[in-house]
């Protein structure tokens, strides 16, 4: 492996690798290291993503959405018309939300290929493990790099090298595939019998849906809370994973002495519904052109602050605001069974999918 590079991208996931491709394409010379053996698993992720269009109306400020969306047709798994959110009570609640589900893992490699083909170097299997200034230690020696990227997970190892604190709040997710067909509509259920302070999930896919639940605050371990939805579903679970999602909105600094943060590390996550693959992308693209304008042209790196919190920063810190209301009601089937009947199915959607900001 290399000695040295521009900028070293550590984690290859939506925003490493989208960061990756776009400092490659301004010319950078770049490294894209990654610790697993096969890039996209395993897979802990509900595997959804909106349209465009409905992106455009959730972050109206985020640049480039024509370059990083739609993606290939090929990836598409199954087209999504819509949602319902069920109640602990069962009464359910349609809204529409078009987008399409993928394989996690197929989308992951597409990204990390468009890195490849921008000119980024990809290294698996290779594990950050220390940083001194610009010199980075990772588990196949010592390399030299301008900008350092940390896009390696809401435990970010690479943000802690930078005194950067970690996201507040993680909350515990878990996943699993069910063979079947399900439809074209996401459906969404509440309740403390089903997914303490969160909610579970089943997102149809092409022959087998993603099925999971996100929770917080719970006693309960997350595997015996999905297996007693899949009894109660009577669905039979494969290739289950685990993982932590964070949902306390950004974290105050992403930019320090050569480090700049992005994805989960940064808490670029959608708080109201622990969606973060979009604002990934967009934040990553952010972070390979502000890496190349600070190394090209001299500009300051904290630019990139600035630019990733002018795209979707109101949007991630409303949704954070609109989290922590809806953790006091999440906690009381009661009063969730009665906000749910008040908000309906437009009100549901105005949280779920615009984090409690007004829809247009």
């Amino acid at each position: 492996m290399r000695n040295h590079c521009d900028v070293l991208v550590v984690g290859a996931g939506p925003a490493g690798s989208t960061a990756a491709r776009y400092a490659a394409e301004a010319g950078l010379d770049v490294l894209l290291i990654d610790k697993r053996t096969e890039i996209g698993l395993p897979v802990c992720c509900g595997e959804f993503n909106a349209s465009r269009e409905v992106l455009a109306k959730a972050l109206p400020g985020a640049p480039g959405l024509d370059e990083l969306f739609p993606v290939d047709p090929g990836l598409v798994q199954r087209p999504i018309r819509g949602a319902v959110a069920i109640s602990p009570g069962g009464r359910e609640y349609e809204f529409d939300l078009p987008g399409y589900t993928v394989n996690r893992d197929a989308f992951d490699r597409h990204l990390a290929d468009a890195a490849v083909r921008a000119g980024a170097v990809l290294s698996l299997e290779t594990t950050f493990r220390g940083r001194d200034g610009r010199r980075v230690i990772t588990g196949r020696g010592t390399v030299e790099a301008g900008v350092v990227v940390a896009a390696d997970g809401p435990l970010s190892p690479v943000c802690r090298s930078a005194g950067m604190e970690r996201s507040a709040v993680l909350a515990p997710a878990i996943t699993c595939r069910v063979d079947g067909e399900f439809g074209d509509r996401l459906r969404l259920f509440f309740g403390n019998s089903v997914a303490p302070g969160g909610y579970a999930w089943v997102f149809p896919k092409q022959g087998c849906a993603n099925v999971g639940l996100g929770v917080q605050g719970r006693k309960t371990p997350v595997p015996v809370l999905l297996k007693a939805f899949l009894t109660r579903m009577g669905f039979t679970g494969r290739d289950v994973q685990a993982g932590f999602v964070p949902v306390s909105g950004p974290i105050p600094e992403t930019v320090r002495e050569n480090v700049i943060a992005v994805g989960d590390a940064a808490g670029h996550v959608v708080a109201s519904n622990g969606g973060g693959i979009a604002t990934a992308m967009i934040c990553g693209r952010l972070a390979g052109l502000a890496a190349a304008r600070h190394l090209l042209h001299g500009d300051p790196l904290h630019a990139y602050e600035q630019a990733w919190r002018a795209a979707v920063g109101r949007e991630l810190l409303a949704a954070a605001r609109t989290k922590r209301m809806a953790d006091r009601i999440l906690g009381s089937d009661f009063l969730l069974e009665r906000t749910m009947a008040v908000l309906g199915g437009r009100g549901m959607r105005n949280v779920i999918v615009y984090g409690g900001l007004r829809e247009p």
